[in-house]
């Protein structure tokens, strides 16, 4: 389509509130509770599942670098497809999902790619996610909000194995990720695959404190007791920033008809 112009910019925080009724649905509202309070008046109520929850949490595994990690996703991604198992691996980024898949390919594994560079045929891919033995890798936001059936005959296998390559900024798009399997009753399961070479940790952390983490690694797998820390709190300070930025925004968005408006609010 022809290029377009932007007539007009509004925030979200001043764009919802506008509708006679608020409301919305997802799974994943826990952290944001106090944020939709505030920005919305919107409460937060829990419903209970339709059928019980039959997700297994193999739980997080830390490498001391990258290279440490991608074999390790990749054996495990091999353990699966032997199964019979689709397996869907989440990554952080389109450069990650490619660095995957090349891994992926010379191990001799057949794969899909679902990022931002398949929009085309998206939801064909999702569809066949479920299907015995497919192997998907897929970006944070590619696909988000759908369904991924399963085959016949998977469930009998355990269903689809999630497998998340990276702790996000943010604990809620951590969930978004390892909710996709064992949905609506399915079973399924998930686990975490990180290294202190993530983006989290670089971010938030002086390369000096990731090289002594790194130099506690026993066969290239850094101990829980130390990773855990440094990845929950860099996790937590993100969270934090975002919410200030987003809590000045507010703020600003207050402000705006006393500073643009000649009498009173601008709308």
């Amino acid at each position: 389509s022809a290029p377009t112009t932007t007539a007009a910019q509004i925030t979200y925080q001043r764009f919802f509130p506008r509708y006679l009724r608020l409301g919305g649905m997802s799974g994943t509202l826990r952290e944001a509770a106090h944020e939709l309070r505030v920005a919305y008046d919107c409460g937060v109520s829990g419903v209970a599942l339709g059928t019980p929850n039959r997700r297994r949490w193999l739980g997080e595994r830390t490498f001391a670098s990258t290279p440490l990690k991608w074999n390790a996703v990749v054996a495990r991604v091999q353990e699966m497809v032997r199964l019979g198992r689709p397996v869907l691996v989440g990554t952080d980024s389109v450069a990650a999902s490619q660095q995957l898949s090349a891994r992926l390919t010379s191990a001799g594994i057949e794969h899909q790619v679902l990022n931002a560079l398949q929009d085309a045929d998206e939801a064909a891919r999702i569809a066949r996610a479920g299907q015995r033995g497919v192997v998907t890798v897929a970006t944070n936001m590619a696909g988000r909000g759908t369904d991924i059936s399963l085959d016949d005959g998977v469930a009998v296998l355990g269903g689809l194995h999630v497998i998340a390559c990276m702790r996000n900024r943010s604990r809620r798009i951590d969930r978004q990720l390892i909710g996709r399997c064992a949905r609506h009753g399915d079973p399924g399961s998930a686990e975490r695959v990180v290294c202190l070479d993530d983006a989290l940790l670089v971010r938030r952390w002086p390369a000096g404190l990731r090289r002594a983490a790194a130099a506690c690694a026993r066969a290239g797998r850094v101990p829980t007791a130390i990773a855990r820390p440094l990845f929950s709190l860099a996790q937590r300070a993100s969270e934090w920033a975002e919410r200030q930025q987003r809590r000045n925004l507010r703020l600003a968005d207050r402000q705006v008809g006393d500073l643009y408006g000649f009498a009173g609010r601008t709308e």
